[in-house]
């Protein structure tokens, strides 16, 4: 069961008990709930669910950039786009259909979509870990985390806190084709 299970149940709970609270009420004061905007249960000011929740939106935000991760942007070439684009609706609406394409060609939807939740920094809150979701879609860490790369590239997302950075991929691939040409140099002799 996870984090956003067991907050549904304790969610539904908290619902039910407020609806019985209220329905055990006076009238008058039912109605002062009511004109308080007060008569229903609020579950979404605690969940991850609502739109503009600040905390979310903290907890989920990019790690600031080390010294590193600006040398890397700055080695890359610019991204050629327009300065102020006339109709940024349209342009959400682009890579909305983008991101909606990109799922539904995926032969596993469901693994495409967590990739790209973890990409963004999403997953932090719930505390799953790259291990953890490759683990629950059935490919190996290494093949999940391909997958966030290659989100966190398509749309430009900075390296989220689960992410490792750019700068140690290259480092660990490197690492390992060294280890790997040094195996098979001894397996020769």
């Amino acid at each position: 069961m996870t984090y956003a299970d067991r907050q549904a149940e304790r969610d539904s709970a908290y619902s039910t008990a407020y609806r019985d609270w209220v329905a055990s009420l006076p009238p008058a004061e039912r109605a002062q709930l009511a004109a308080g905007g007060l008569s229903e249960p609020d579950a979404t000011r605690h969940t991850c669910t609502r739109q503009h929740d600040d905390a979310t939106l903290d907890r989920t935000a990019a790690p600031e950039p080390t010294p590193d991760d600006v040398a890397e942007l700055a080695d890359e070439p610019a991204p050629v786009s327009p300065s102020a684009p006339a109709d940024t609706t349209t342009t959400a609406a682009d890579v909305l259909a983008s991101f909606c394409a990109r799922i539904r060609s995926h032969p596993n939807p469901l693994l495409a979509f967590d990739a790209a939740c973890f990409a963004s920094g999403l997953m932090d809150v719930e505390g799953l870990s790259e291990t953890a979701l490759a683990k629950r879609h059935r490919v190996t860490r290494a093949a999940f985390s391909k997958l966030v790369v290659a989100w966190s590239e398509t749309f430009g997302l900075p390296p989220s806190r689960g992410m490792r950075s750019k700068r140690a991929r290259h480092a660990y691939r490197q690492a390992r084709l060294t280890s790997l040409a040094h195996h098979h140099d001894q397996a020769k002799t």
